[in-house]
């Protein structure tokens, strides 16, 4: 019965797991066109979107909470199976290691990445329900993180990438309103695209 709940949250896990990579993987203007497609959700993946880092630091959380949970479980069914011990710390560190690996890290971020709107559309209510309840938490998690990097840090978080610039200039290109010249000088003479070749 107390593995169950171990599975329950390695399971919950996996789903925050997935939601990030669905997140990180979508972009605000497909999400756009969603909403203008009438899709259930699509308002709160927008919504979402516009402030990503706050709700990817309260997916983070919510992710290490679970899993931290449940290997705290797994640890007294053991220390109960083995007692206190080398034996005991080992299957705990071994079991949970794979699970998290293979139930948390791979299947789910892979699924993730896959299926961006499909999973974002459906998990995006109840993402934009929690940052609205834990907002303050969140925003803390930002500025915490911050001054404990060395370096000026990003208030915005350090998630931004150049996927939205493209898939817009894609977009674009797509309705006729830029031309392909065009989109690959905008591309060249991005920051990222600059700054990596002045690396």
């Amino acid at each position: 019965m107390v593995l169950l709940v171990a599975a329950a949250l390695v399971v919950l896990a996996g789903l925050v797991a997935m939601t990030e990579a669905a997140l990180t993987s979508a972009s605000k203007a497909r999400a756009g066109e969603l909403v203008r497609e009438g899709d259930r959700g699509a308002r709160a993946l927008v919504s979402i979107l516009g402030d990503l880092p706050r709700h990817l630091n309260l997916l983070l959380l919510l992710r290490l909470v679970c899993e931290l949970a449940a290997t705290t479980v797994v640890a007294f069914v053991t220390v109960d199976a083995w007692g206190t011990g080398w034996l005991a710390a080992l299957v705990t560190a071994g079991s949970m290691t794979v699970v998290s690996f293979v139930l948390v890290g791979v299947g789910p971020r892979t699924l993730g990445r896959q299926n961006p709107y499909p999973v974002g559309l459906v998990a995006a209510p109840v993402v934009r329900w929690l940052g609205r309840a834990l907002g303050p938490l969140a925003t803390l998690l930002i500025l915490v993180g911050n001054a404990m990097t060395p370096g000026k840090g990003f208030r915005e978080g350090p998630f931004t990438t150049q996927v939205e610039l493209r898939e817009l200039v894609d977009l674009a290109e797509q309705r006729g309103w830029w031309s392909t010249t065009s989109a690959s000088c905008c591309t060249r003479c991005s920051p990222s695209a600059t700054g990596s070749r002045g690396r």
